[in-house]
């Protein structure tokens, strides 16, 4: 018993950070068809756990979805342990895009998203976001 107790002590003295997954980043910028930053576009990020189950033990991810808005630049961050992740990307007045992605250490993970402005929405106000105006 005394084994046991003292077992239980040191292994609480190790650093949980030790079994921690270690934060990579999926990265990315945003942009239209001409290559304008497109700012404000929402980017989730979704781990799709298929590999998990047929013993791939670096597809670790996480649990809930992770949402972040684009910067001014059309850019975006976040940090995820390694995995599979689909990323989507959506912004006012444009179609929403979506992919795959594979996060690995060492490796630098980026998907630059190109949306197209949705043809519905064109079709509706036309002019006003031909020529720069209400929808941003």
């Amino acid at each position: 018993m005394n084994r046991l107790i003292a077992a239980v002590f040191v292994a609480s003295l190790v650093p949980l950070t030790v079994f921690a997954s270690p934060k990579l980043t999926i990265t990315g910028q945003v942009t239209d068809p001409i290559g304008a930053a497109v700012q404000n576009a929402w980017v989730l990020v979704h781990w799709d756990p298929s590999g998990s189950s047929v013993g791939l033990t670096d597809n670790v991810g996480i649990k809930e979805d992770i949402v972040v808005v684009t910067d001014t630049d059309g850019h975006y961050s976040v940090d995820v342990p390694a995995g599979f992740y689909d990323v989507f990307v959506s912004a006012m007045a444009f179609t929403p895009t979506a992919t795959k992605v594979r996060v690995k250490e060492n490796h630098t993970t980026t998907f630059a998203a190109k949306l197209k402005p949705d043809a519905l929405v064109t079709k509706e106000l036309g002019d006003e976001i031909k020529g720069g105006g209400k929808i941003r």
